[in-house]
């Protein structure tokens, strides 16, 4: 059974092997091996990895590229054969065999072969692309007429690399549709061909899946109000409760099913009293419940809002609409954030940009501050209105 972890660990330390199949479990791609001990030359040896048996490797077929007819020898065939039996991981007996490889390869004997670098990066750009083309993965590549851009597309979910003159990265990310990972690092850490650009963007949208499958049910069956336009990269949503509150639920994109980061917005009144009744519910989340059933338990609600269809003409001689902030006259800041914070008096419920608010309050003389919350009048109707200093 694969693990995340396990499959991980093979791409962090082999990242041109592509699993190809899992029946039986195979990975096709190439190794980077240095020649010799400290020998600044390396080689990449092509192979194709047969496990039938996986985890163990009992039974383990492997095929060598032509590059490895420099070193046929019976004493490496052997030496292989020996590391099989003798390794219980796929990752390890990899690594092991890179340097199995590096004490065989004879330097000398490949000084004009097909291993002698071209400077011509067109060349290099289109033997990377046969070499990425060569496993088939579903991935769609695509390229303009200079070969400088690549775009990787799957599932949806694309991603757009750039040449640059960096010999050891050559490609970064000028546009990216997964979300940044903490775990993962940053997507452009090691990129040095378009193989391993091409295993690390598939090996990550298939691991963002279920993910997104949950938000997705979200978007389906509740009011959001951020994002107002869903992309793969959003791990989040603000949900629609009442006039005066919503939630903002994150997703763990590793463990989606688990409790996720939940916090509430709107007025003060409101956002204690759902804070309180979350806290005692918490016990009830379960994993094996859908996203949405957990989130209403959580609220003890039966349903979630449905966005209202608004029938009649807005006044136009209004200066600012329900749902835009009262300081500022706006919907979205620079930074894309929605007015978040909402007056608690009934007759007012302006909205308002938490920065917004933050600087109007700060502005005013007499204002006091209390538990890094600043405390004021509502610029619209005067009633008590607080706003935490971050």
């Amino acid at each position: 059974m694969f693990t995340i972890a396990s499959t991980y660990a093979i791409i962090q330390w082999h990242p041109e092997m592509v699993l190809i199949s899992e029946t039986p479990v195979s990975w096709q791609g190439f190794l980077t091996v240095q020649c010799r001990p400290n020998s600044e030359r390396s080689v990449r040896i092509k192979l194709k990895l047969i496990v039938p048996n996986y985890p163990s490797l009992c039974d383990a077929d492997i095929r060598f590229g032509k590059e490895i007819t420099f070193i046929r020898k019976l004493e490496f065939s052997q030496k292989v054969k020996d590391l099989m039996q003798s390794t219980t991981k796929v990752s390890l007996f990899l690594r092991q065999l890179q340097e199995l490889i590096g004490t065989f390869i004879n330097i000398d004997s490949i000084k004009d072969d097909i291993y002698k670098k071209v400077d011509n990066s067109a060349v290099e750009v289109l033997q990377e692309l046969k070499d990425a083309l060569e496993t088939l993965s579903g991935i769609q590549l695509l390229s303009d007429n200079n070969l400088n851009t690549i775009k990787m597309s799957y599932k949806n979910v694309s991603l757009k690399l750039q040449r640059t003159k960096e010999k050891k990265c050559p490609w970064t990310v000028i546009h990216s549709d997964l979300p940044e990972i903490p775990t993962f690092g940053p997507f452009e850490k090691n990129l040095s061909t378009l193989t391993i650009a091409k295993n690390k963007f598939k090996f990550q949208v298939e691991i963002l899946e279920r993910a997104w499958l949950y938000l997705k049910q979200i978007d389906k069956q509740c009011w959001v109000l951020d994002p107002v336009n869903p992309k793969p990269c959003h791990l989040y949503r603000r949900i629609y409760l009442t006039p005066a509150l919503s939630v903002f639920v994150k997703v763990d994109p590793l463990n989606p099913m688990e409790l996720p980061e939940i916090k509430f917005m709107g007025s003060e009144v409101e956002v204690e009293s759902k804070r309180e009744l979350v806290s005692k519910n918490l016990h009830y989340w379960n994993p094996n419940h859908s996203i949405i059933d957990n989130l209403m338990t959580l609220l003890d609600i039966d349903k979630f809002p449905i966005k209202e269809e608004k029938t009649c003409a807005q006044d136009e001689d209004v200066i600012v609409a329900d749902e835009e902030c009262c300081i500022c006259f706006s919907m979205d800041l620079d930074n894309n954030i929605l007015p978040d914070k909402i007056c608690s008096n009934e007759k007012c419920r302006r909205h308002f940009h938490t920065p917004c608010l933050l600087q109007w309050l700060q502005a005013v003389a007499g204002n006091h501050v209390i538990f890094n919350y600043i405390h004021g009048s509502c610029p619209h109707c005067q009633e008590n209105i607080s706003c935490q200093i971050k």
